[in-house]
């Protein structure tokens, strides 16, 4: 059986701003999720102070995860901002960062069939009462990096706590049977994005639910893999 895995990724793409985003930034200047400075949503210092993340070890069901740096610093900061404070324009600097850390291991990844991206649902009562999906927000900004398409049949089914303050039995315990897949099938190769992975559990759980409608390989983007305690991180 041939191997599914994932393509070299397309050159990064930068994003050219419109009119009434320039007219907008000049009446509202953009402030860095990190660090608060204005005229960026995240500044090239807070950019550069990101830690890249160590090699962890892998993730049950996931064939491999990419994370653009750790939980910590600014670039935590950054992914409070976007998610907790509704500051959605980050979606973009932060999925470029886990472009760029895709793309340097793509070119130790054989190529193939191109992956959806598979972004992390929340429950519909707490998407409502934030507004948004972070995860998806995350997976249509790499879709235009990549040029991979965005599957949203991945649900969450049952409505879970929050995972912070819980220890990894409990996450797992937690997360159990959360998900399903609304399609009778997805596609054999999926990409799961979200913003923090901590222990993975929420990952795997994700990664159980499409594999049991035909995934046969299934990777994971973060923006960051919290490394020891790490206050803050729900998933």
């Amino acid at each position: 059986m041939k191997t599914l895995i994932l393509p070299r990724l397309a050159p990064l793409r930068r994003y050219a701003p419109r009119a009434w985003e320039l007219a907008l930034d000049f009446v509202y200047p953009p402030r860095c999720g990190g660090c608060d400075k204005r005229g960026t949503t995240f500044c090239d210092i807070c950019r550069a102070s990101v830690v890249a993340s160590p090699q962890t070890p892998g993730l049950a069901r996931i064939d491999m995860l990419v994370c653009a740096g750790v939980f910590t610093g600014p670039l935590r900061n950054a992914i409070h901002t976007f998610k907790y404070s509704g500051d959605t324009t980050l979606a973009k600097p932060l999925a470029a960062l886990v472009a760029e850390a895709l793309d340097r291991k793509a070119a130790a990844l054989p190529e193939g069939d191109a992956p959806v991206l598979v972004p992390v649902p929340l429950h519909r009562r707490r998407q409502r009462q934030r507004g948004f999906n972070q995860s998806e927000l995350l997976a249509r900004e790499l879709s235009r990096l990549t040029g991979w398409t965005v599957d949203n049949e991945l649900v969450r089914v049952r409505e879970t706590r929050s995972q912070v303050g819980l220890d990894p039995e409990q996450r797992k315990v937690n997360v159990a049977d959360a998900f399903s897949v609304a399609a009778e099938k997805v596609p054999t190769s999926v990409v799961l994005v979200d913003d923090v992975c901590t222990t993975g559990a929420t990952l795997s759980e994700c990664a159980a639910a499409v594999r049991a409608h035909g995934a046969k390989r299934v990777y994971a983007l973060v923006v960051a893999k919290a490394v020891g305690p790490a206050p803050g991180a729900d998933t």
